[in-house]
């Protein structure tokens, strides 16, 4: 028997409407495969009623975004309710949300990352904390919103003046395309290079843009390939995350040694049809309804 899915959306970031957007593409697709599925906005009502209706959900898909979605709330909720829900649990969800943390981690481990800093606002707008062009981003929010590329002549003040951000995370830049990498239940199933006119895929190229081109990357060197696909395995298990998840490159073809770059691990990437997780599941033989079918399934998994 088929069971009943609740898909939390919304929520009370700045990314509500992506999460909105997964949460519809994600109910369609399982009423596809015969579920029954309730979609509910993530407010200040939601704890009680779930303890309410908890009988009547089998498994919840946490279709939400960014703080309270995938940094480890809404997750420690759900463990105590003892509900299975998608995705990573609690530690890999906080760990991937913060950009920081997280960075510490893989390099510890070897894993080459851009080199960056905590810095406050103040110091931000007093002091350059690297030699221009440099990267200043939120900690701990998704959906690349609030990263900017510092160039010359580009004001701090007028970029972040209307920030209520106290703390930012600012990193080398690093030239070159974005890769992102695919991982399900720890293994690393394809992969996508992104290709902007911008100088970083920042929120208006992933979403705003018609120029941004996705492509299943052919001219990469097998020895950089497999690199790229290990290290994205590997990330996946130092931050013990589950289900799946999306390791983000910054890959310099011009570089004498074709240099990539861990940027983040996604534990909760976005899966409307024209998102890149769903993107790299199609090539590898996952049509969008079956994706979403095996993350229900996976769910169900003991953690």
């Amino acid at each position: 028997m088929k069971k009943n899915i609740l898909i939390l959306k919304g929520g009370f970031s700045n990314e509500a409407e992506v999460s909105r957007l997964t949460a519809e593409s994600v109910a369609e697709a399982l009423t596809l495969k015969g579920y029954k599925t309730k979609l509910i906005e993530l407010d200040k009502n939601f704890l009680s009623w779930l303890l309410e209706n908890k009988n009547q959900v089998d498994v919840i898909f946490n279709a939400l975004h960014g703080a309270w979605g995938e940094d480890g709330k809404i997750q420690s909720l759900l463990e105590y309710i003892k509900i299975p829900y998608t995705h990573s649990g609690i530690v890999a969800s906080a760990l991937g949300m913060n950009k920081h943390l997280s960075k510490s981690i893989f390099f510890s481990n070897g894993i080459k990352v851009p080199k960056g800093k905590i810095i406050s606002k103040k110091n931000l707008l007093n002091k350059d904390p690297f030699a221009r062009p440099f990267i200043i981003k939120p900690i701990d929010e998704g959906s690349s919103l609030g990263t900017f590329l510092i160039k010359e002549k580009k004001i701090v003040r007028n970029l972040i003046k209307n920030s209520k951000l106290k703390k930012f995370l600012a990193e080398e830049y690093i030239p070159g395309n974005d890769i992102t990498v695919a991982i399900m239940n720890g293994k690393a199933i394809g992969m996508i290079e992104i290709i902007t006119n911008e100088d970083i895929y920042d929120y208006n190229a992933k979403y705003k843009s018609n120029k941004t081109k996705y492509i299943i990357p052919k001219t990469i060197n097998k020895k950089t390939e497999r690199l790229l696909l290990e290290v994205a395995e590997m990330s996946f298990k130092l931050l013990q995350c589950k289900g799946i998840a999306r390791a983000d490159f910054r890959y310099d073809k011009a570089s004498q040694n074709n240099e990539a770059y861990l940027l983040e691990i996604n534990t909760q990437p976005g899966l409307t049809k024209t998102s890149l997780f769903p993107k790299i599941a199609k090539d590898a033989g996952f049509d969008f309804p079956d994706l979403v079918e095996w993350i229900v399934k996976d769910a169900g998994v003991q953690r």
